[in-house]
């Protein structure tokens, strides 16, 4: 039985991308405030909570694209969301190491279950050539709702630094609820058995890659680069904030207090990014 809904495939779409991204900007606004001054987290402990989380995202990405694949697009979606509005919620309500360590696996199995899944969804339901465009208008409709996010997050962020973490995990279930009602699926078909992610295709995929790789001297270059990019982004994307809370003296003006300054610089880097990438495209 087909299920009914006066929602089109395309709104449901966009309304989760615009309401995902504005949860995750109302947590990461903060995130690494609260991380240093209420959890009380060392350098080291801020890059194992990245570390934790890449890991779940690897060793997830394939059984639940696998989930995705042979049972259900929707399911995924929603249990993805599901999973994590309860990591931000989790990581709101306890202030400990641990448990934030915790709540970062939650947080990448719940990323592994949405990535893929809802764009292979919305492509089921409406067809690849029609959703193509749609894909560009959900990232400009995501990138509204981070930005509209962010003085929300500075302004409950003024009561409590655990509160933007709170409230992004109470949207996020709210919209898996609400996707529950709304999310039809009447496009998915099972992927074939040969056309299904597992372990041994992805290894066959790694054997191939690395013979490439070792037969052409400038994609091992490529490699060595990307990967000393990779280690230098965790330190970059974990330590900013805590550098810039040790080490900066934030300018004194009257109304303004430091998460402020936190969120406006999100802001600006957000802005940046969207002109150097009009640029790049131009």
């Amino acid at each position: 039985m087909q299920r009914r809904t006066r929602f089109r495939p395309e709104q449901v779409f966009l309304f989760h991308s615009i309401f995902m991204s504005a949860a995750f900007s109302l947590a990461w606004t903060i995130n690494q405030i609260y991380r240093v001054q209420t959890v009380g987290m060392d350098p080291l402990q801020l890059v194992l909570t990245g570390t934790m989380l890449e890991v779940a995202v690897l060793l997830f990405e394939i059984p639940t694209g696998v989930l995705a694949d042979v049972y259900s697009r929707r399911l995924s979606t929603i249990l993805g969301v599901a999973l994590i509005g309860a990591s931000f919620i989790i990581e709101g309500s306890f202030p400990v190491f641990a448990i934030v360590l915790l709540s970062q696996i939650i947080w990448g199995i719940g990323w592994t279950f949405v990535s893929g899944a809802h764009d292979a969804w919305i492509a089921d339901e409406i067809g690849v050539e029609e959703a193509a465009p749609l894909y560009l208008r959900a990232t400009s409709v995501g990138l509204i709702g981070n930005l509209a996010a962010i003085p929300l997050s500075v302004a409950i962020a003024q009561f409590s630094l655990n509160l933007p973490f709170l409230v992004a995990g109470a949207m996020c279930l709210l919209l898996a609820l609400w996707l529950i009602f709304v999310m039809t699926e009447r496009g998915f078909r099972p992927a074939a058995q040969e056309e299904r992610q597992t372990w041994d295709s992805m290894k066959e995929t790694l054997r191939q890659g690395l013979g490439l790789v070792r037969a052409k001297p400038a994609l091992m270059a490529f490699m060595g680069a990307a990967i000393f990019v990779g280690l230098y982004s965790e330190g970059f994307d974990r330590l900013t904030e805590a550098h810039f809370l040790t080490n900066f003296k934030f300018p004194s003006v009257p109304a303004i207090e430091m998460v402020t300054w936190f969120g406006l610089i999100r802001a600006g880097r957000i802005l940046l990014s969207v002109g150097a990438t009009e640029l790049a495209r131009r």
